[in-house]
């Protein structure tokens, strides 16, 4: 499934532009003084790039979506780190998609780029352009207002419950990994050196 920004622009109102620095002071640090001498010290000369590590640049269009351990949501792996267990993803989420009742085993951040949600029992709800940090530990039912694409950073596994308290699954880096792999979803990223 490839989200095409035509078929987006289809399903209700547009998504809220992120608001963007005014010129001047919110981009020149040498128009406000205490951000520039603190800018001063972080500043210093550097000889040459490093090219040791190397940054990875993905064109998200390039890689397939991937059904997710929960109904009505497709992922896209664009990052797995090995020593934390931490992954970033894109997640997509169907209208009417319901997650069960969850907890998070580390932090979680979202950015949520179109689409509405809230958590059970909160009025506000989550919109385009919002970001979401969820500590980890927290045990919460998210209820899918529309259709949602947003940008996921995973901390630690998930553990997800059924209707009785129980452990339903668990979803980890590795089990990221594995679905996208099975999915041939994975070209774009470095082999793993841990497996």
């Amino acid at each position: 499934m490839t989200l095409s920004t035509d078929a987006r622009t289809h399903r209700g109102p547009s998504p809220a532009q992120p608001a963007v620095p005014n010129e001047g002071s919110d981009i020149d640090p040498a128009q406000n003084p205490p951000v520039a001498e603190i800018f001063s010290r972080a500043v210093g000369p550097v000889t040459e790039p490093t090219n040791s590590l190397a940054s990875r640049v993905t064109n998200c269009d390039s890689i397939s979506w991937t059904p997710f351990p929960m109904p009505g949501t497709s992922f896209k792996l664009l990052n797995i780190n090995e020593t934390t267990g931490a992954t970033t993803i894109l997640l997509y989420v169907s209208e009417g998609a319901e997650a069960p009742l969850h907890r998070h085993l580390g932090g979680a951040e979202a950015y949520n780029i179109f689409g509405t949600w809230a958590y059970e029992g909160e009025a506000d709800p989550i919109g385009p352009n919002c970001y979401v940090y969820e500590p980890a530990g927290i045990v919460h039912l998210p209820k899918q207002e529309s259709e949602s694409l947003m940008l996921g950073i995973f901390h630690g596994p998930i553990v997800g419950y059924d209707d009785d308290g129980n452990v339903a699954g668990i979803n980890t880096a590795d089990l990221l990994w594995d679905l996208a792999e099975a999915n041939g979803a994975i070209a774009h990223l470095p082999a793993r050196t841990g497996r």
